[in-house]
């Protein structure tokens, strides 16, 4: 019931382009043919997000670039920025060159204790990425632990670690942070303030407007359950509305 609500829905609402007050931040993990994950989306199914994104002249941006706008109070433009977590290896294998084909950047949260380990990105092209000037790697904690179960201590060692790990490995300081599976608490955020981060982003869907948290933004998930019309929904206000209406309904 509720992913023929969802599919309808999207399919038949209209998806005007964001208002220059927004912005969405789109949320995938692994591009790859061969994956059985729901997080696993096909290269060709990405590749027409990508060319869609360029026919309709989206405004693309890092996550970065969203984070200072938001801070120094600046139109966030009727954005859109891509994430991506975890560090799996087809993310340079595959995400990297249509990426760079299409001129669109991104960010990846990279678990920094899987670095090199089968299925993700080696340390030496992580550094590849972050030298081309179109991607950058960011925090997904040392271990990828549910913060919130863990003591305030720990949670400070996830995160000062893996910065410590990335600056090694990049001569730069990572800035953004992506909470494992969503998940964290009160304490959690005032670690993340505490450490430093400029910014962290959430599982939690909808739009980013202008009175939005810094360190717990929205994003709109991309996985081998999201449509076409679902993807487009969620680069529009569409995905606000489904929210409000998801939540009147209790679907």
């Amino acid at each position: 019931m509720k992913d023929f609500f969802k599919e309808t829905f999207f399919r038949f609402v209209p998806k005007p382009m964001l208002p220059r007050s927004s912005a969405s931040i789109l949320m995938y993990h692994s591009i790859s043919d061969h994956g059985d994950h729901f997080s696993t989306i096909p290269p060709e199914a990405f590749k027409k997000q990508m060319m869609y994104f360029t026919k309709k002249k989206y405004p693309m941006i890092s996550l970065v670039e969203l984070v200072r706008r938001l801070r120094a109070g600046e139109s966030l433009g009727g954005s859109v920025a891509l994430t991506f977590d975890d560090g799996y290896r087809d993310n340079y294998a595959t995400v990297f060159p249509l990426l760079q084909r299409y001129g669109i950047p991104a960010t990846i949260f990279v678990t920094t204790n899987f670095i090199g380990t089968p299925g993700y990105c080696s340390a030496e092209e992580l550094r590849e990425m972050h030298v081309s000037g179109l991607i950058n790697i960011e925090s997904h904690t040392l271990t990828h632990s549910k913060l919130a179960n863990l003591s305030r201590a720990d949670v400070a060692r996830e995160l000062r670690e893996s910065r410590r790990v990335l600056e090694s490995i990049l001569g730069a300081t990572s800035m953004i942070f992506s909470y494992p599976y969503g998940d964290f608490s009160k304490e959690t955020v005032s670690v993340v303030r505490e450490v430093g981060f400029m910014g962290a982003v959430t599982v939690s869907e909808g739009t980013v407007d202008s009175i939005a948290d810094p360190l717990l933004l929205p994003r709109n998930a991309i996985d081998s359950s999201t449509s076409f019309s679902q993807f487009r929904g969620k680069i529009s206000r569409a995905i606000d509305w489904y929210n409000s209406l998801k939540t009147i309904i209790r679907i």
